[in-house]
């Protein structure tokens, strides 16, 4: 066979692979092997196919035969890798990529997927430093200015996000995921029109797609614009039935902004065109945080019914359960949850809660001393707190120490304002504006009263950047006059170098409060007391900050601390501090401006 015939051969094998067709392409693959044993591009190939097999250790044998003799290690070597990543292998897969790039240091494609693997591992450091060595080498390389971009964005430097993901498309100008990523970008920023007009150039590129009309529905929505974003959300919807962000979304502003009739119209109507079980899970839960429990466990059920093994299902049924008062029924399925997903702490947790309520103590205490990832690290914390105090465990002092870990400050006054009153009448008419609902996010905790959408320090107003510099020069002083000790789950991580990871504005109307709750993604939360009642002020404690009271229905332990809400002050305390606002009765608003904060990875 000539080699001209060969190489068909080999082309047609690889035409097969990428069409999906797999079995046919490796028995194609097998009869080029078959006259050529030892061709390393047939091997290569091979390699390739039996990684899409779904036949792993097959294909690890088989890139690694082909490494230690093809003259470009460093493709083979990203194949390789490329086929571990997808296997779920990520650890592997990053050794294949550091040793493609040290096959090829001048690789900026090696380097942009060995950046893709360490930010998948969660080592941001080591994934920064991979994409800039990429772009040293290749300034204009697309896809590493497009991940550095989105690994800028992860850590809320979203300006530089935004160069980023502009030079990526100045590089490439139809690189769809640079341009989507860029409208997100430019929606968290608060540029709304910048975001739309990248949206909707998205949308002529993948008019098919739903993802587009997701994101313009996003940045109408954050513009306060529901109309319009409606439109969006069903076209969204329309392309994607199965999207339960979308849905969950779409049927959560429809809440929010008074709609309950038209709520779940979308959802429904997608669960009986597509019957699929995360849908009619998402449905309930939904459900569930709108105080609907009766429909979430009744959608719970709907979706044990087409699986008995989903987990999440069970999670839920263990939730709805509890809300309508039936622990026994609650237990049983929390459990069954934890056994299908012993790694899921977000079920781990609801199991913990549910013994806890139902006086079971000893065993959740058995169950948290699991240590958690970090997304789950604050409401592990909080958990183990009460766990230990209901049990008479002093130890839950240790990060339950009010004196040591909380505080409130009074803030300089910004410059431009001669009073704190002035400065915080100018700071309410600007939060005033970005209410733009009429009831409470049914996935948030307050309850008679709004909260503004998006993250507030990024809203342009100067009197809000103002507030935004004040509290950056607070948080610096609370952060300085914590003690230093490196064996505490909090004061480990003490650091000046702060992100703000959430940011928010809050109007209670009289008979509003916040349930017990705490803030998952921050290290330091705080509160800024813009406005308070007056009778709140001259009050004891309604309308206060509490801080310890139990965050778990059915375990009741008070409140050890309570904080005024005194205008020009702001609270700082551990995220993982249960607190919450105790009810009050006023003639006006009481405003605040809470915000989460977390050290610079």
């Amino acid at each position: 066979m000539t080699d001209a015939a060969f190489m068909s051969m080999l082309q047609r094998a690889a035409g097969r692979l990428n069409a999906g067709e797999v079995s046919i392409a490796l028995q194609e693959i097998d009869a080029a092997l078959r006259i050529a044993p030892n061709d390393l591009e047939a091997l290569h190939l091979k390699a390739m196919a039996l990684g899409r097999a779904g036949r792993i250790e097959e294909s690890i044998e088989t890139f690694e035969r082909v490494a230690a003799s093809h003259s470009r290690a460093d493709v083979v070597l990203l194949n390789f890798g490329n086929m571990l990543k997808r296997a779920g292998r990520v650890a592997e897969s990053r050794s294949a990529y550091e040793r493609a790039a040290a096959a090829a240091p001048a690789s900026a494609d090696a380097l942009d997927a060995l950046g893709l693997a360490c930010q998948q591992q969660g080592d941001l450091s080591a994934a920064k430093n991979a994409f800039a060595s990429a772009l040293r080498l290749q300034p204009r390389h697309p896809s590493a200015l497009n991940n550095l971009g989105i690994l800028e964005a992860s850590q809320n430097s979203h300006v530089v996000a935004v160069e980023c993901f502009t030079r990526a498309l100045a590089a490439a100008p139809s690189m769809f995921s640079a341009l989507i990523n860029r409208g997100a970008a430019l929606r968290t920023l608060g540029r709304f029109d910048e975001a739309l007009t990248d949206q909707r150039k998205c949308a002529l590129l993948a008019p098919r797609s739903a993802e587009p009309f997701y994101q313009e529905a996003a940045t109408l929505r954050a513009a306060g614009r529901f109309a319009e974003a409606s439109t969006a959300y069903l076209a969204a919807i329309e392309r994607d039935p199965g999207r339960v962000d979308v849905q969950r979304e779409y049927a959560n502003m429809k809440l929010e902004t008074g709609d309950q009739e038209s709520a779940f119209t979308a959802f429904d109507g997608s669960i009986e065109r597509t019957g699929l079980t995360q849908l009619i899970a998402a449905r309930g839960e939904t459900s569930l945080l709108s105080g609907d429990a009766a429909a979430a466990l009744s959608f719970a059920k709907r979706a044990l019914q087409q699986d008995a093994r989903h987990a999440k299902s069970h999670e839920l049924l263990a939730r709805a359960s509890r809300a309508l008062g039936d622990g026994g029924e609650a237990l049983v399925a929390a459990r069954r949850a934890i056994e299908f997903e012993p790694d899921n702490f977000e079920f781990l947790h609801t199991c913990c809660e549910i013994e806890m309520a139902l006086g079971a103590v000893d065993i959740a205490v058995q169950r948290l001393q699991r240590d958690a990832p970090p997304k789950h690290l604050q409401k592990h914390f909080a958990l183990k707190a009460i766990a230990l105090r209901a049990t008479g465990d002093a130890s839950y002092r240790l990060i339950y120490d009010y004196d040591r870990l909380t505080a409130q400050i009074p803030i300089e006054i910004p410059d431009g304002f001669e009073t704190i009153e002035q400065f915080n009448a100018a700071l309410a008419a600007a939060i005033a504006a970005l209410h733009k609902t009429t009831s409470r996010p049914v996935d948030q905790t307050l309850y008679g009263g709004t909260q503004s959408a998006g993250r507030l320090w990024n809203e342009p107003d100067p009197v809000i950047q103002a507030y935004v510099k004040a509290m950056r020069r607070a948080a610096v002083s609370f952060v300085g006059s914590l003690p230093d000790d490196p064996n505490h789950p909090f004061l480990s991580r003490k650091s000046i170098d702060l992100d703000c990871v959430g940011a928010w504005s809050v109007m209670l109307d009289s008979g509003g409060g916040h349930v017990d709750h705490i803030h998952p993604a921050g290290w330091v939360s705080a509160c800024y007391y813009v406005s308070a009642p007056d009778e709140v002020l001259a009050g004891e404690r309604a309308g206060f900050l509490r801080v310890g009271a139990s965050g778990v229905a059915g375990l009741t332990l008070p409140a050890e601390r309570y904080f005024p809400p005194t205008p020009g002050t702001v609270v700082f305390f551990p995220s993982y501090m249960w607190h919450g606002v105790e009810p009050f009765s006023a003639r006006t608003k009481r405003i605040t401006a809470p915000f989460d904060l977390a050290p610079r990875s």
